[in-house]
């Protein structure tokens, strides 16, 4: 057992305060770069090692797979690899998938439901607009709206926690009939969208007392990071996960601790609520507040330029102003262009010698905007000069559609219930089965209320259609060598291997990358053996964590420790698959696959470089129009939607190691004209002591 001393080694004053603090509500108060993520795993070792609580019976709340993949690889340094996989570390939307797989009947679910991923979603809404002869694309007020308005607002419904019955208003015809049309589907599907899993987890707290029950005795303590991107939906889950809804007045909530940064809420348009965090002070109290500001990142020229920026906000739950002791080093740097071409040329000369002249890893180069559109003119300068970039938060791996349609073979294996997946294969790769034939398959769908693969079973009956036949028995096939093959990890790569040959996948792809030679940038049987790769090198040991258990959930009393060593012999090899499918499904777009990185500098949108930090920083188009962004918004106040913008400044701003540098242009082409910007609104509230225009250190 380690001592209090070990544990805290090397963290200053607030940073200990915050990890040997009595067991309690904690509200930490982190500034950027201040070490919240050490802070957060020595309070988990702490608790561990000096309080005795069980790994098992502490929940930490991550918005990022890597963030969770961290935290557990950090405590296996601490407490060792046992007692870091017994931790429940996972976001929102994967802790609530595991719950609701625990307590699949309860919640009007099977164990092995799928989770739709958006383009999935979109499919359904578009179904259902087309049987309720909704127009493809419809006109309100002179605005056009389409399939996607209506999928964002059942999101936005579920994300306040609004189920089809409880009416409101929308300028959105038939919205209601489609949002109750859509979640019918999902339900007769056994599907979930990412809000649901939130959801449907509340509703399960809420009216199942004995998961309620469980839930209470199984997390004594929860950590919640990043918690000034919350939404309300989420903070109800937090209250219902700790017991501080107070539904069972006489068992003990769990102690919570959050970490958030009011500065860095950054979400609002999507939900996210920094008032949460004072409500977290009125409804958990009593709550210890602690700030930590001595920031381990950036130099002293780029936080003062932020701590000056960020003081012209007028809501902020404490006063904090970061520092360093990090030695000075250069001014942060004005950019000035004529236009936005010159501006992205001038950004590449810029990166050219920071790489030729001053040796930086192109890598630890980072050029942040706040719209995506502007990527396209710097994207060309950066080719023309000759440097290698990547684009962060782009397409995900596992909606390339030779992705798409391999697991989707393995979810319609799993679930036969799974109508999107059997729709998405079914004559993939071409097994000419007709329209007609489909049509009458779904019009038995419909009849009879089952499954589309049930409805085809039904059709092959009493119809001659050897396609189809053979197509359910090789789902079928595959199915029952699911349940042939010894439950061990390594053997999930062979299966996927046998899928995608078996079904013709690979020949499939072959066929088509061999027609599109021309372009030698698709790689669609490479993809497919990156996705063997991938779910071959998955750490399947963490089902321990998921709470799969072979006969349902372990009851929480028992605290026997298993030798994770044997967790290959609990379980099935459809587990294994199942929890892949789910981490898969659960990935965002800015979680690369490792071996798609590269030493190449990175482009991404604002939001997109939240929670990461490079060693120089180019933020395009620091200017009117831009940044702050005039157009419409979600934000019914002016102030509220200045705010935001502001706090979006500042987190680009605290991104930059050493170098920093706010580019803008004074006129702007677009394809509704050339109009002037200028430097951004923002420049005045810098620190202009610490801000220049010098660049004559990129020709040392």
């Amino acid at each position: 057992m380690k001592d209090s001393d070990q544990i805290t080694a090397g963290l200053n004053e607030e940073q200990k305060e915050a990890v040997t603090a009595p067991r309690q509500n904690i509200l930490v108060l982190a500034g950027a770069g201040t070490g919240k993520t050490r802070v957060l795993v020595s309070r988990i070792a702490y608790l561990v090692e000096r309080c005795g609580v069980d790994a098992n019976r502490i929940l930490a709340v991550t918005f990022t797979n890597k963030a969770a993949r961290e935290m557990r690889d950090r405590l296996a340094l601490i407490l060792g690899e046992h007692s870091s996989r017994r931790l429940w570390a996972y976001t929102f939307h994967t802790a609530s998938s595991h719950i609701l797989r625990n307590f699949a009947a309860e919640a009007g679910l099977t164990r092995n439901f799928t989770i739709i991923d958006t383009a999935d979603q979109l499919s359904v809404v578009k179904k259902v607009m087309e049987e309720l002869k909704l127009p493809a694309e419809v006109w309100v007020n002179n605005v056009k709206y389409n399939a996607r308005n209506y999928l964002q607002k059942i999101m936005d419904e579920k994300a306040r926690g609004n189920r089809p019955g409880m009416e409101g208003e929308s300028i959105l015809p038939s919205f209601y009939d489609v949002y109750a049309q859509y979640q019918n589907r999902c339900d007769k599907s056994d599907q979930a969208d990412f809000e649901e899993l939130i959801l449907r987890t509340c509703e399960l707290i809420e009216n199942q007392p004995r998961v309620r029950q469980y839930i209470r005795m199984k997390f004594q303590e929860i950590l919640v990071d990043e918690f000034q991107d919350t939404n309300s939906l989420q903070y109800r889950w937090l209250k219902l996960i700790s017991g501080a809804e107070n539904l069972d007045p006489e068992k003990k909530p769990a102690n919570v601790l959050i970490v958030g940064d009011d500065d860095q809420s950054i979400y609002g348009w999507r939900g996210a609520a920094a008032e949460n965090m004072f409500y977290f002070q009125k409804e958990f109290a009593p709550v210890k507040m602690i700030k930590l500001v001595q920031n381990y990142r950036s130099t002293k020229a780029i936080l003062s330029n932020a701590n000056s920026l960020i003081k012209n906000n007028t809501r902020h739950l404490a006063e904090k102003n970061l520092i360093t002791h990090n030695p000075d080093a250069t001014m942060v740097k004005l950019l000035e262009s004529y236009d936005n071409n010159d501006e992205a040329e001038e950004i590449a000369k810029t990166i050219r010698k920071l790489v030729d002249n001053l040796g930086r890893d192109p890598s630890d180069i980072a050029v942040l905007y706040r719209t995506n559109a502007q990527s396209r003119l710097i994207e060309k300068e950066l080719v023309a000069y000759g440097i290698e970039y990547n684009i962060y938060g782009g397409a995900r791996f596992y909606d390339r559609e030779e992705v798409k349609n391999a697991l989707a073979y393995l979810r319609l294996i799993i679930n036969p219930e799974d109508n999107i997946s059997f729709s998405r294969i079914v004559n993939v790769p071409s097994r000419k089965i007709g329209k007609v034939t489909l049509s009458k398959i779904e019009a038995l769908h419909h009849e009879f209320g089952v499954s589309m693969f049930r409805a085809a079973e039904m059709y092959v009956t009493k119809n001659k259609s050897r396609p189809l036949k053979d197509f359910i028995a090789l789902i079928k096939g595959f199915a029952a060598r699911l349940e042939e093959i010894p439950g061990k990890s390594e053997d999930i790569a062979a299966f996927l291997k046998s899928v995608i040959t078996d079904s013709g996948l690979r020949d499939y792809y072959q066929e088509k990358t061999a027609k599109e030679e021309a372009d030698r940038s698709i790689d669609r049987t490479g993809n497919l053996d990156e996705l063997i790769s991938d779910i071959a090198n998955r750490d399947y040991l963490e089902v321990e964590d998921q709470g799969i258990e072979a006969q349902g959930m372990a009851e929480p009393e028992s605290d026997e420790e298993d030798d994770a060593d044997n967790s290959d012999n609990k379980y099935s090899l459809r587990d294994f698959i199942q929890i892949y499918l789910v981490s898969a499904a659960l990935m965002p777009s800015s979680e690369l696959l490792k071996s798609e990185e590269n030493h190449a500098v990175n482009l991404m949108t604002i939001h997109c470089s939240k929670g990461l930090e490079f060693g120089a920083v180019i933020i395009a188009g620091f200017e009117q129009g831009l940044l702050p962004l005039e157009r419409y918004s979600s934000f019914e106040k002016e102030d509220e939607r200045l705010e935001e913008e502001r706090r979006l400044a500042y987190v680009a701003i605290t991104r930059a190691k050493e170098l920093l540098f706010l580019s803008y242009a004074q006129t702007r082409m677009s394809y509704y004209g050339t109009y002037n910007t200028g430097a951004s609104s923002f420049v005045e509230e810098l620190d202009h002591n610490c801000l220049d225009t010098d660049l004559d250190f990129l020709d040392a």
